[in-house]
């Protein structure tokens, strides 16, 4: 805290000296000022809380000192006359004392976690100041009890003593029971945390077989599909006589006889979709073997014929080749 107040003179003056005394400048160190200004009251309010608070435990400790200064005969009788009620108002000044502290402890702490208040000493000073609450309450406590042994009676103030310390410790519990259920719950979040990250790789598991499949289902569909295309593949060609001699198609009257015959010349077809082929010619004659009936030649109004295959399946059964000479 110290340091920040320091920081923030250092910085007013830093400005001050630099900035001159423009209207913007002016502006700034004002406000520099006042944030100082409001940082230093409020670290001295800690202050002065913390030295009130010091001030009780002191106070306390007098109103002690004189209730143990009297003293007892051997028959439990007070040496010298003391008025019960002197011992009661020193009681009550205590509990009194005590109940103040332990709010002021309560809102020292509360101003602490603001952000601008925070710091490492205050915090470590209020732990103190707690524990130096709670060391003094079991005091009183003891005090209390030893009173009582002597037949000196407080009356309705022994609650209250009571009280301070039953709160204390229901506090105490309690957080015992937070920090108990935190741990629990964190152990639950680790547990599902571990696991998500099991799941996590299941499903990262089932992803890579499930692409595994679908690979193998795609490289399978593609076999079946190019298997199925060579079921339904079919090749024709037309052309005079002559070309289909230059080609090696035909010899001799015969087609297909040489192994050299040049495939490329053929027009590869899907037997599924392609059922007509123009022949762009007046004069055609099919030299494969097809059946009779699987096809028929249609003339167009030019004259020029047009193969139409009416039975695909019939058509093809003796040969996936199909030569026609034209003219």
């Amino acid at each position: 805290m110290k340091k920040i107040f320091y920081f923030m003179t250092m910085l007013v003056v830093c400005v001050s000296c630099e900035m001159g005394n423009s209207g913007k400048t002016e502006l700034m160190i004002d406000s520099l000022k006042n944030a100082n200004t409001q940082l230093k009251n409020g670290y001295d309010d800690l202050i002065s809380t913390v030295n009130q608070i010091n001030a009780g435990f002191s106070q306390i400790a007098d109103a002690e000192g004189r209730i143990n200064s009297i003293t007892f005969d051997e028959s439990g009788e007070m040496k010298e006359a003391v008025p019960t009620q002197s011992i009661k108002e020193n009681m009550q000044f205590i509990v009194d004392v005590l109940e103040k502290n332990k709010e002021q402890i309560k809102q020292l702490e509360d101003k602490l976690t603001e952000a601008e208040y925070s710091s490492g000493e205050l915090q470590t000073l209020v732990t103190s100041l707690k524990g130096q609450l709670e060391t003094k309450q079991k005091e009183i406590v003891t005090l209390k009890n030893q009173l009582e042994e002597k037949n000196v009676q407080i009356g309705k103030m022994g609650d209250r003593i009571n009280n301070l310390v039953d709160e204390n410790t229901a506090v105490k519990e309690e957080n015992e029971n937070v920090k108990a259920e935190n741990t629990a719950v964190k152990e639950e979040n680790e547990n599902v945390k571990a696991e998500n990250t099991a799941v996590k790789a299941e499903n990262e598991t089932v992803k890579a077989e499930n692409e595994k499949v679908k690979k193998d289902n795609e490289a399978k569909e593609q076999v079946l599909a190019n298997q199925d295309a060579q079921l339904n593949t079919a090749y024709y060609v037309f052309g005079t006589k002559k070309e289909l001699k230059e080609q090696n198609i035909l010899s001799n009257g015969e087609i297909l006889t040489k192994a050299n015959f040049d495939k490329s010349y053929f027009t590869k077809i899907d037997i599924r979709n392609t059922t007509t082929i123009p022949l762009q010619s007046k004069s055609t004659e099919l030299l494969s073997n097809h059946p009779a009936g699987s096809y028929t030649m249609l003339k167009d109004s030019k004259g020029e014929y047009t193969l139409k295959i009416t039975n695909p399946s019939d058509f093809w059964s003796l040969t996936r080749y199909l030569v026609i000479r034209v003219k």
